[in-house]
């Protein structure tokens, strides 16, 4: 970080820590960083029917603390561990953005070209859209449609019988497996654009499946390699990779969804179609090794305190805390990354929920601190609260080693 105050505090802490095996499993109940986590861990399972829980610390360049508790498949008794995979939804935004800054910091992507220049598989439209407007949602490109409701306000029987069409095409593309970042783009590349570009917010998945298009066309090799050799081998993510339905991965978890208190299997969804928005599996660990490299050697300081701004409207800093700021908001985004410094100063991450999973990642970039915390349900809605309860007991360690150093 910028300061070699926090350097020092944070390498002492990390020094401390390892010093009394906090990041060893077999250790727990020893130690009072494992004490206190699995308190609040099995509260929350027990509290809200989620199946289970994996948590990872990261401070300095070193994860402190890995662990899971629950289970990662009920039906068959399966323990969660700390190698145990999980979906990332959304969180994958932060992956995808951080590889577009780099390529563009690196003069291989001009952020404010129009992205035909990279991906003209992507069709023109009454204006330009930019790279930049892909990252920060101001594309005007869709997110997900309520069908339903659009159906129930038709009377139109030929424009209902349209719009019917246009849903199961959209349904059928989340049951399909892709192999490739292109084919995804069919069900919205003809849809008319929401507002011009750069004028307006509008939280898009469909906007970052088109931008795994220009980085692909950017760099000349597919998505998933430019991802792996741009992010996640620097990152030393070696746990993390695309949830492919058909492909036998071990450590993968089995998905479920809490329903009003009780929990069932997960609906159906194949996320291939959304791999670049939200269709990998990791490791708590490996979001936190991702968060560590975006504090201290990912990107310029430059680059990052623009990805960590707000754009088009001030930041919300100061309104009263609501679970709805686990969703992303306009007021609290910015490339590709949720700003969420009403919690603590400069505190940044991503959320993350579909179907049989739920996953947030948090950076707190002056204490070079991260939490990461997965699930394997859909419906758990209190993971922001979860991790404040994971900072709060880490502060409380790091301070006491503060306290027994100065002595």
């Amino acid at each position: 970080m910028e300061t070699t105050r926090n350097h020092i505090v944070s390498a002492f802490a990390v020094t401390f820590l390892f010093s009394h095996h906090c990041v060893v499993a077999k250790d727990a109940g020893k130690d009072y960083l494992d004490q206190q986590i699995s308190k609040v861990a099995l509260a929350e399972i027990n509290s809200t029917a989620t199946p289970s829980i994996q948590i990872a610390i990261g401070l300095g360049d070193k994860v402190i603390y890995e662990s899971a508790f629950g289970m990662a498949d009920v039906e068959n008794n399966v323990a969660a561990t700390s190698a145990s995979k999980y979906r990332t939804a959304s969180v994958a935004k932060w992956f995808t953005a951080t590889a577009a800054m780099k390529l563009a910091n690196n003069n291989i992507l001009n952020l404010d070209e129009p992205i035909q220049t990279y991906c003209p598989q992507y069709p023109k439209k009454q204006w330009d859209i930019t790279v930049r407007q892909l990252i920060t949602h101001t594309s005007g490109i869709r997110h997900y449609r309520d069908y339903d409701k659009e159906l129930a306000e038709l009377s139109n029987p030929e424009d209902k019988r349209n719009l019917k069409i246009k849903a199961l095409e959209e349904s059928v593309s989340s049951y399909t497996r892709y192999s490739d970042v292109i084919s995804p783009l069919q069900t919205f590349r003809e849809d008319d654009l929401l507002f011009k570009p750069g004028t307006d917010w509008q939280y898009s998945s469909y906007g970052y499946r088109v931008l795994a298009c220009v980085l692909q066309g950017a760099l000349g090799k597919s998505y998933v390699d430019t991802m792996k050799s741009v992010v996640f081998e620097p990152a030393n993510m070696s746990h993390t990779l695309p949830d492919d339905a058909w492909a036998i991965i071990p450590d993968r978890v089995s998905g479920y969804q809490i329903n009003k208190g009780e929990l069932r299997r997960a609906d159906l969804r194949d996320v291939s179609e959304n791999l670049p928005a939200g269709g990998y599996l990791s490791t708590a660990s490996d979001l936190v090794r991702f968060a560590m490299a975006f504090d201290t050697n990912m990107l310029p300081e430059a680059t990052k305190q623009l990805m960590t701004s707000t754009v088009l409207v001030e930041l919300d800093d100061d309104s009263e805390p609501s679970w709805r700021d686990a969703m992303p908001q306009q007021d609290k985004y910015g490339y590709g990354v949720m700003l969420l410094s009403k919690y603590a100063n400069g505190m940044i991450g991503h959320s993350g929920r579909q179907a049989g999973g739920s996953a947030l990642l948090v950076l707190f970039p002056q204490e070079d601190l991260s939490i990461a915390v997965m699930s394997n349900a859909k419906g758990w809605n209190g993971y922001l609260n979860f991790v404040m309860k994971i900072k709060a007991i880490t502060d409380q360690k790091i301070q006491a080693a503060k306290s027994s150093h100065a002595q």
